[in-house]
């Protein structure tokens, strides 16, 4: 009978593995960890502890889903991370296309998971079950059951402020300050599946929990500002022709922060030519009202007002741009109107505040075209050595004598007392051009919410009026080859307004809390049972909302029960 040799009884398969590690102290580290996962992975395992330790790693590996497999690139394979993984990856099935979102509160997101963690009273696991999902606007109201003793328990997704999911209200400020039409925001949030609030609720913010109110005050906290002497106004209608309200904004003329604003609809004064005087003398005495030193008013050209700004003891100027458009049409005929605008222009602005003297430098203008520069300023390039001029000379009699009353006849030199200063009205067109972000000209609101609009740009324009640019750009008009222009970079816009607006209005319904009854028609109403009162702490918290569906619950729901939340 063969005997088996000692060499064949105790013969094995070797497997090598080499490492490399790149420092003696990262191989020391490695060897630490190694050995701790033995103790845990295969304890008391004296032989092949290795390639024990190896194979338990491998089949808690290779038994996991395959999505988890394909998308967890990292090192970490913990249990909840897998959960996470998979509840995160879309697969494309019918059932989950179009699933309803809404928004959660992260303090009533913690609420859930520590109240889910909680067993039922019967002990039972797992102990609870999603037995109803009902939206009310944007938020979720979900009830929990016990499928062993049939207790419930409701939760919902926000808390209750006067009345009203606080996510609700919360999304319907967002829109509100971001200029969107309530339409807008309905079809964006319907298009979206996360539920809408609809007309009732956002009319009961803004009536019954003084959101328009609230808006009025901050707005008027903003124009509270010092101004340095001389303001600017200059009225803007909210459609073309036959307006129905129209607004006189009143800036600093220094800082062109708006200081004072009036608005009048059509009732309230139904002429539309005259509206612009009506609101002018509305927001002049409310400005001087607040004891701002105001000593000059600058406007376009509007006689009426000229004369009510000096029954004020103030100084009045007029726009440079309305004192020379219409120079062109007057010497169309002449000469060149285009070479005399610019003139005018200098003229202003190097007249030294004289009216006398803005005069006289008007009518050099003619003797300059004539050849006769003695009266010109020395920094002027007829000055210069060699100057050549690029026109013919004024030389005839009646050519000179027609020019001459031409310029006797602009707008400027009959009224240099009113353009001696030189003032500009065109940060007045520029709070204009971003009004149209909240108060679109073919859009016609209704009174109040047209002026809560229009507080909101106020606050916006304040807020931003004043930022620093960062570079410089040029650029040049294809249209007007001639004509260079440089564009201002400027640095990003802030809304600090929108977090003042909010806080100041959950601080004036705190205190004035209550539960509604649910209604039929309302999806926002709330039930008595339904989520806890907000009780103030977002004002001084930067706390998130956060969107999310009906099928991520199940998952976080398994998570909770399993204590990993």
């Amino acid at each position: 009978m063969a005997t088996s040799s000692p060499e064949d009884t105790y013969s094995r398969f070797r497997l090598h593995l080499q490492g490399s590690f790149s420092s003696q102290e990262e191989k020391e580290t490695f060897l630490r960890r190694f050995e701790a996962a033995k103790q845990l992975l295969a304890p008391g395992c004296k032989r092949n502890a290795t390639i024990s330790v190896l194979s338990t790693l491998l089949d808690r590996v290779l038994t996991q889903p395959e999505n988890v497999q394909a998308s967890n690139s990292r090192t970490s394979y913990s249990r909840n991370e897998m959960m996470l993984d998979s509840a995160g990856i879309y697969t494309g099935d019918e059932d989950a296309s179009d699933q309803d979102l809404f928004v959660v509160e992260r303090k009533t997101f913690k609420s859930l998971c520590s109240g889910l963690v909680q067993q039922c009273g019967c002990l039972s696991n797992p102990s609870w079950t999603i037995a109803s999902f009902i939206k009310r606007g944007h938020v979720a109201r979900v009830q929990f059951v016990c499928p062993h003793c049939k207790q419930s328990r409701v939760w919902a997704s926000s808390r209750v402020l006067a009345g009203h999911y606080l996510a609700n209200q919360k999304l319907v400020h967002a829109f509100t300050c971001a200029g969107m039409l309530p339409r807008q925001y309905m079809n964006f949030a319907l298009f979206a599946g996360m539920g809408v609030v609809k007309q009732k609720c956002i009319s009961s913010v803004y009536l019954n929990q003084r959101y328009q109110q609230v808006v009025a005050d901050v707005a008027e906290e903003s124009m509270k500002a010092a101004v340095e002497r001389w303001v600017i106004t200059d009225a803007r209608h909210d459609s073309t022709s036959n307006a129905y309200h129209s607004t006189v904004p009143c800036l600093a003329g220094s800082t062109h922060r708006i200081v004072g604003i009036s608005t009048l609809s059509r009732q309230q004064h139904r002429v539309v030519q005259t509206r612009e005087v009506a609101c002018t003398k509305i927001v002049l005495p409310q400005v001087i009202a607040r004891g701002l030193n105001i000593t000059e008013v600058a406007h376009d050209y509007q006689a009426t007002i000229k004369l009510y700004v000096r029954q004020l003891g103030m100084v009045n100027s007029y726009d440079t741009w309305h004192g020379t458009k219409n120079v062109a049409k007057q010497l169309r005929r002449i000469c060149a109107a285009r070479c005399t605008k610019v003139h005018l222009y200098w003229c202003m602005r190097n007249c030294g505040g004289n009216p006398v003297r803005l005069r006289a430098m008007i009518m050099n203008i003619s003797k300059h075209f004539q050849g006769d520069h003695q009266s010109c300023s020395s920094e002027s390039p007829c000055q210069q050595p060699g100057y050549v001029p690029k026109r013919k000379p004024l030389t005839m009699p009646a050519a000179i004598s027609a020019y001459e009353a031409a310029l006797r006849k602009t707008l400027i030199y009959k009224n240099a007392d009113s353009c001696h200063l030189c003032r500009d009205t065109y940060w007045v067109e520029s709070f204009n051009h971003q009004l149209l972000t909240y108060l679109p000209k073919r859009i016609h609101f209704h009174t109040k919410t047209f002026e809560m609009r229009m507080n909101l740009a106020v606050m916006d324009w304040n807020e931003n009026c004043q930022r620093m640019a960062t570079s410089h750009h040029e650029y040049t008009d294809v249209r007007r080859p001639d004509h260079h222009s440089t564009y201002n970079v400027l640095v990003k816009k802030t809304y600090r307004f929108v977090n003042n607006i909010w806080s100041m209005y959950v601080l004036r319904n705190i205190t004035s809390q209550q539960i509604l009854q649910d209604d039929e028609d309302d999806d926002d109403m709330v039930l008595p049972y339904d989520a806890a009162m907000y009780d103030g702490d977002y004002v001084d918290s930067e706390d998130d909302d956060y969107v999310c569906s009906e099928d991520d619950l199940e998952p976080w729901l398994q998570l909770a029960l399993d204590g990993l939340v």
